[in-house]
């Protein structure tokens, strides 16, 4: 029993070590890319359709509205619909009012009775006018270059679907480390899918053609799983279309988001991410999330079982150091062009807390419920 763990220990570290390497070199790869793109200007001006799904979001939703109207591009080449899925405070109130005063603007609240952001979304598409559809959320705000970058982008890729940066807006420690959390995140799903293997993106800066989205009959599949109103619908559209599925690096193409203000509040979004790593189709994604969950787990076994066997304080040295020389070299890079980079003081406390907190969530989003903007879900 001792040598079975020592041995799947150093494999375990070892694949983890060659998975974020393998993610390093898409990232490398996306730079590289990105290059050619961010300096030339677009011949044509789309026109695009804002979609954003609220629930009680009176606190948040002026700002995502304002940054939105303040973009530097054609009014008359977007408009905004903001679909209310159910909200129990003012939301609808604010917005209505802030639809008042801006009336010059093509902003238009519908309702929605379905209470599923999902079937909310595809209520907003099916009203939608314009040839793209851009998903984000009601905490979302942005610089007015936002929309610009996004078309000349489209421009240059003539893309089907496009994941655009987000980043977390932070104050204290406690953000700071999720801040740096999420750059991990949103730099793998970039890297992945430059790599052709996407596995994850954020609905928060999610654009795609409204034909597209036909194509795939959006979520109709999905519709029972609660959450993964982004990721099904990137897989979807990459499996028809995969040379025109692509991330947009560009800083003007962010939208920040408000971290986490508690651990409960942290807890329940992320078992809510959690929750759908054993419904996709692509098992590629299911096993390396499997193979990462394990590593981290391994290494807690040998924090304990050296207590014991002094050797295995030797191989969890090895597995941690391994551990932190992939994820600073990778989140180096990341953070650097999300221009957080003074988040990478904090690697060393978010490496040693994000172990037991991606043991607890593993288990609690695979097999407990959440609950999501007021409402309590059902893991099926």
């Amino acid at each position: 029993m001792i040598y079975f763990i020592y041995i799947s220990s150093i494999a375990l570290a070892v694949f983890y070590f060659l998975l974020i390497s393998y993610f390093f070199l898409g990232w490398l790869k996306l730079v590289f890319q990105s290059k050619k793109y961010n300096h030339l200007s677009a011949n044509n001006q789309f026109s695009y359709s804002i979609v954003i799904a609220v629930r009680n979001e009176e606190k948040n939703i002026l700002q995502c509205l304002q940054s939105i109207i303040e973009q530097n591009y054609p009014k008359e080449n977007f408009e905004i619909i903001i679909v209310d899925d159910g909200s129990t405070d003012n939301t609808s109130e604010v917005v209505k009012a802030f639809c008042v005063k801006n009336y010059t603007f093509n902003i238009q609240q519908i309702f929605s009775a379905l209470n599923q952001k999902k079937s909310s979304i595809t209520l907003a598409i099916s009203k939608a006018k314009n040839e793209f559809i851009v998903l984000t959320d009601a905490d979302c705000t942005r610089k007015n270059k936002w929309l610009g970058a996004i078309n000349n982008f489209i421009n240059q890729t003539n893309c089907k679907m496009i994941y655009a940066p987000v980043r977390f807006k932070a104050k204290n420690i406690f953000e700071k480390m999720q801040a740096l959390e999420f750059a991990g995140l949103v730099g793998i799903g970039a890297a992945s899918i430059e790599l052709k293997n996407p596995n994850m993106c954020s609905a928060a800066n999610l654009i795609f053609e409204k034909l597209a989205f036909d194509e795939i009959d959006g979520y109709t599949d999905n519709l029972h799983i609660a959450s993964g109103d982004d990721e099904f619908l990137l897989h979807k559209i990459f499996k028809l279309y995969p040379n025109q599925v692509k991330f947009l690096l560009n800083y003007d193409a962010m939208v920040s988001t408000s971290a986490n203000t508690t651990m409960h509040e942290l807890a329940e979004q992320r078992k809510r991410w959690v929750s759908k790593a054993t419904k996709y189709e692509n098992r590629y994604i299911t096993l390396i999330l499997t193979m990462a969950y394990l590593f981290n787990c391994s290494i807690l076994v040998n924090f304990f079982v050296g207590f014991y066997d002094i050797r295995f304080l030797s191989l969890l040295a090895f597995q941690l150091g391994l551990k932190f020389i992939a994820e600073f070299i990778f989140l180096s890079q990341v953070t650097k062009h999300l221009k957080q980079f003074h988040l990478m003081v904090l690697l060393p406390i978010t490496e040693l807390m994000h172990i037991f907190y991606v043991i607890y969530i593993g288990i609690a989003g695979t097999f407990g419920n959440y609950t999501w903007k007021g409402r309590n879900i059902k893991n099926t």
